[in-house]
Order: structure tokens, then sequence, then C-alpha cells
């Protein structure tokens, strides 16, 4: 009678655990398993994008998943403003299909560390999407490390509490889509990213090593024989003037010239060169969708491929 009391305790006490496990298994909010489809590859997608604080691990798991089952050889490397880009019109105007790892709250670490990734499959073309903004010293934040972990531990997915929160997320949005609201932008987002630019421009010293791993891509890139191209991405000219300003401009030519020395360089964060009505940006830094199929028409188009 002990023992059978034994097994329904201990029974009842995971019975929780593999109820939350098998939920998991079956929602699947990254297709780590790819068993089951109870919710839509398009609504997983869309939800990478739900809430600023969830977008950088969302975006990260999802593509070193999908990359893992499907390795592209043209890639691009970037930040959250490689966000909604149009890799449809991309194909269009550039005559290729390519993969994007943009990922928001991306830096210099970030880019070393999916370029590393991606490149264990050959590589033909390399975009990596830069930002003297983000040379700053201090930038260097691990976005890398626990989607990483996770991809090489099932159970650690299983448990792992931003995958939970994805799979409530999930459900929430396939079974009761009108509470689910996504990348609300407060109604002071353009002060406070300009408030934010303004702080890091007046505290600004360039990271060596944030140069020196766009150095060991360029290498690799070298090395492997692929193309490589850097993309100085644009800013609304609110943010152009507060670098001026700070007296940054030396700093970012001799950034850029630097930049030259290792792969060919496209600078579209100049004055005039986008429009500075707010209507094509989401904030300071972020085109809109439409806006980005500008840069897409400059970097690729008429002999930029």
């Amino acid at each position: 009678m002990g023992t059978r009391r034994l097994f329904r305790w201990i029974a009842a006490l995971a019975l929780p655990f593999a109820l939350v496990f098998g939920t998991v298994l079956v929602v699947d909010p990254y297709n780590y398993f790819g068993l089951f489809h109870a919710i839509p590859d398009t609504l997983k997608r869309k939800n990478l994008y739900h809430d600023g604080r969830t977008m950088p691990f969302s975006n990260l798991l999802w593509k070193l998943i999908e990359l893992r089952h499907t390795p592209q050889d043209r890639i691009l490397l970037g930040d959250s403003r490689l966000s909604h880009f149009d890799l449809d019109h991309l194909e269009r105007v550039s005559g290729h299909r390519w993969y994007n790892l943009g990922v928001p709250g991306g830096n210099t670490r970030t880019m070393a560390d999916l370029f590393t990734y991606a490149a264990q499959a050959p590589l033909k073309e390399v975009l990596v999407q830069v930002s003297f903004r983000g040379m700053n010293r201090g930038m260097d934040w691990d976005l890398y490390g626990e989607p990483r972990l996770l991809l090489d531990q099932p159970f650690l997915y299983l448990s792992n509490r931003r995958v939970l929160e994805a799979t409530v997320l999930n459900l929430c949005s396939a079974l009761l889509p009108a509470t689910v609201r996504y990348d609300v932008l407060p109604p002071d987002q353009w002060q406070r990213v300009l408030d934010m630019e303004r702080a890091n421009a007046t505290d600004f010293t360039p990271d060596s090593a944030a140069f020196g791993r766009l150095e060991r891509i360029a290498a690799r890139c070298r090395a492997m024989g692929c193309a490589l191209r850097f993309v100085e991405y644009p800013t609304h000219p609110d943010v152009q003037r507060i670098y001026a300003e700070a007296g940054l401009e030396p700093q970012r030519t001799a950034y850029l010239e630097r930049l030259r020395r290792l792969a060919p360089v496209i600078d579209l964060d100049r004055p005039g060169l986008f429009a500075a009505d707010k209507a094509l940006w989401r904030d300071p830094l972020h085109l809109t969708t439409d806006a980005q199929r500008a840069v897409i028409d400059t970097v690729w188009a008429a002999g930029g491929r």
C-alpha cells in the first residue's frame, strides 16, 4: 500500500510538469522539434516581433534553428533596423534569395557570432549593416549565448522560461487574437530615441574590439572567397545632427576609411539622402517597411548587386 501511495504521489507531482512540457512540445514556438504544426508558421513568425523585450531572444533562436535545417549562402547581418525587411523585394532586385540575420538589439558581437554560425556552410555573399553609433564602447552585450545553448539541449528548450512565455503567446494569439498586441511604440518613442542617442554621443569612445570583430568577418570572407559589403544604415536627420553637434564627424570619417580597407562600403547615413518626413520612419533609427525598399533599391539595383 505504501509503495502504491508513493507512486501516486510521484505521479501527482510529475503531472503538471508533463502537461507543461507536452504543451511546449506540441506548440513548439520556434520549430525546435518540428513534430507538430498546431500553430501556423506565419503566426509564429509574427510573434517573434510581439514585444521589444522578447525580440532579441525570439529572433535569434528562430533563426538559429531555421538556419540549422536550411543553410543559406547569402546572408544579411545587422540589428533591429533589418526587422520587417522585405526579402521578396530584395530577391526581385538582386536576383537572389537572402537570409535575414538581423536581430533586434544586435551589435558587432552578435554579428560575429551569427556569421561564425552561418559560415559553417559555404557562403557566397555577406552584407553587414554597420553603424558608427554602434561602435561605442560598452555596446557588446551577449544575445547569442542563451539561444545557442538551447540548440543542443532539448530539455532546456522545453523548460526555458522564455520558451514557456513564447508558448503562451502563441496559444493566446491563436485562440484569443484580440488579446495580443504587437510591438506597440509608446507615444514618446521619438523623443526617447533621441535622448538615448544624445547620451550615446556625449559619452562616445570607439571600441577597438568591435572593429576587430568586423576585421575577423572580413578575413574569413576573403579566405572563403565570399563577397562582403558593409552598409552604413540611414538615421533620421535629427540623429545625424546629434552626432555632428557632439563633434564626432572626424571619428566617423576615420571609421569609414578603416572600413573601406576591409571591403566596399555604402554610406547611406548622409544628410539629404533620406527624407526627414516622419511618415517614412517608425522612430529616428527605424525606417518603415516601404522606406526600406528604397534602401534595397539603392544598395542592389543598377549595378549595386
